[in-house]
Order: C-alpha cells, then structure tokens, then sequence
C-alpha cells in the first residue's frame, strides 16, 4: 500500500495497492498526517486494488477521529472492487460516493 498526493488544490490523496488487517492502522496515520489542517478530507480509491474487513474499519475509526476534528472524510473514484465491498457494506453514502 501506498499513500500519495494526487492534487494539491483541493488537497487530494490516492491510495495505491492493498488496505487489510496488515496496513490499514499505517494507511489512517498517514491519511490523517497529510491532511492535517485542510477541512474536507478527500481519498481517491482508484488505484485501490483491495479493501478487506479491517480497512473498513480504520476507514470508519478515520472518518470518526476526522468529524472530531470539525472536518469531513469522503473516499473518491473506488475501483469496481472496492466499490463492491462498500456497496454489500452498505457504505457508500456514508462516505460519500
């Protein structure tokens, strides 16, 4: 997995690769790292090759700690796949795709 800056104006970040039980406590850490003072937090999934059960939940514990903050989260462009697994979810609105 790897954690990139995609625009800067708004500040969008892209991840690349794979988020699961092995990463996704370093995927939120760095998502939070990079968008520390910007008030819409936006990730592009579209080189997101996989999303198991546990990066759902550090995307959740992500958005929680974000609203905290008095800022959004949204996740953007997810793969096919990954839109499949937030669809079956039933998180898609949650983050707002």
């Amino acid at each position: 997995m790897e954690i990139f800056t995609k625009t800067e104006n708004p500040l969008v970040i892209g991840i690349r690769g794979e988020v699961d039980a092995d990463n996704c406590g370093a995927m939120a850490d760095q998502v939070l790292a990079v968008h520390q003072s910007d008030p819409e937090v936006l990730v592009d999934l579209s080189e997101m090759t996989f999303l198991d059960s546990s990066g759902i939940s550090a995307f959740l514990e992500l958005k929680t700690t974000v609203e905290e903050q008095d800022r959004s989260l949204r996740l953007t462009h997810p793969t096919d796949s990954v839109r499949r697994v937030l669809e079956i979810t039933g998180l898609t609105t949650v983050f707002g795709l």
